[in-house]
């Protein structure tokens, strides 16, 4: 079975792959080993709306690969022509940029007047930039739906805290966080797993159904889905989440009346309410604390895709997940395939996680019977 990682805290991001696992030297030079050690990235620093800098993003296990021969090009490279080849001109040409800033190992900073800082080495550049985003504003019909519906998910929660099962016999159920700086989260912030990099754990879906259901009726373009505990007297220091194309939602479940639980993005505060949604950008800077002396907050967390990325840069970045499962020539020709009929399959109604599934389940069914 697939073991749920901890990745969506996973310093410095949870879009593309660490530039620390792939050297800068695969980008004009032959290697024959991936590092996997972490390097200080080169920041560069702007103020207003200065651009710049490059994308790093979820240091994941890397299949290792033989030496590139004379005539092969750059690992890189190989990775770029294959993420290009896969869809139409022009179509993904930030997530190829971002993807050259990632092997850079870059960092886009910037200090937005009134709004605070934002620091993202997973970027992709010419999306909006505001700490906290209107959640009724038109943009998140979805999170709307699921605020009319959150006492279903809350009675859902509280039947799992009270089954022994969950805990036994799901997968990563109430683990910590596990990134380089999980200090700053503290041993009592937990989190248990449905989705990840836009695939459902089985497993904890099967406790979960309703939530499950209700996230995917919404159309909710969701990349990571967990719920999240907080114990009282508890907090997480400021800190960014490293990507600037995949946002942050809260729907507060079971919390602390306000305003004993908060979060700050940048200069923007807000207090978690049973049944309120949150759609921050949280590569600014942000932190959180829990005021209240007995009440745990529990919240429903959806990581999503930037509502300003197209279709094509979506899938364009979950070809580079798939991709960094296997750098193999093979690997990489399977992502190809993999995008292609993403594409295929999409036409506005489903989101990529869906569509996703829906892939898998035909080739399954194609294995299954035999064709």
């Amino acid at each position: 079975a697939r073991r749920v990682s901890t990745h969506r805290v996973t310093t410095p991001a949870r879009a593309m792959i660490s530039a620390t696992m792939l050297s800068a030297s695969m980008l004009g030079a032959r290697i024959a080993a991936v590092p996997h050690r972490r390097r200080a990235p080169k920041t560069k620093t702007t103020t207003g709306a200065g651009t710049t800098n490059a994308p790093r993003g979820s240091r994941r296990a890397v299949q290792p690969r033989a030496a590139a021969t004379e005539t092969e090009a750059p690992l890189g490279q190989q990775i770029e022509d294959a993420l290009l080849q896969a869809f139409p001109s022009n179509t993904v040409d930030r997530v190829r940029d971002s993807l050259r800033f990632t092997l850079a190992d870059g960092v886009h900073k910037v200090n937005h007047t009134g709004l605070g800082v934002q620091e993202a080495s997973s970027y992709i550049a010419g999306l909006t930039a505001r700490p906290y985003w209107d959640v009724h504003g038109g943009s998140f019909p979805w999170m709307v739906t699921l605020e009319k519906n959150y006492e279903t998910i809350r009675d859902e929660l509280r039947a799992g805290l009270a089954n022994p099962d969950v805990e036994r016999l799901g997968n990563s159920v109430w683990v910590p966080a596990v990134r380089d700086d999980a200090d700053g989260y503290g041993p009592d912030w937990r989190t248990l797993v449905l989705q990840d990099r836009g695939e459902w754990e089985p497993t904890n879906c099967g406790f979960f159904p309703k939530t499950v259901a209700l996230v995917k009726a919404a159309g909710t373009p969701s990349v990571e889905v967990f719920f999240a505990k907080q114990a009282p007297q508890t907090g997480i220091k400021p800190h960014t989440d490293f990507t600037n194309f995949i946002m942050t939602s809260h729907l507060g479940l079971d919390v602390p009346p306000a305003p004993q639980s908060w979060m700050k993005v940048g200069e923007e505060t807000a207090y978690w309410e049973n049944g309120k949604g949150m759609c921050a950008d949280t590569s600014f800077i942000h932190s959180t604390y829990n005021e209240s002396e007995t009440e745990d907050r529990y919240v429903l967390i959806i990581r999503f895709w930037h509502p300003e990325l197209t279709d094509y840069e979506k899938n364009g970045v979950q070809f580079l997940f798939d991709a960094f499962e296997d750098l193999s020539p093979e690997g990489l020709a399977n992502s190809q395939v993999k995008a292609k009929a993403r594409a295929a399959l999409y036409d506005g109604s489903q989101t990529g996680a869906e569509v996703a599934d829906d892939f898998k389940a035909s080739v399954r069914a194609k294995v299954v019977g035999g064709t």
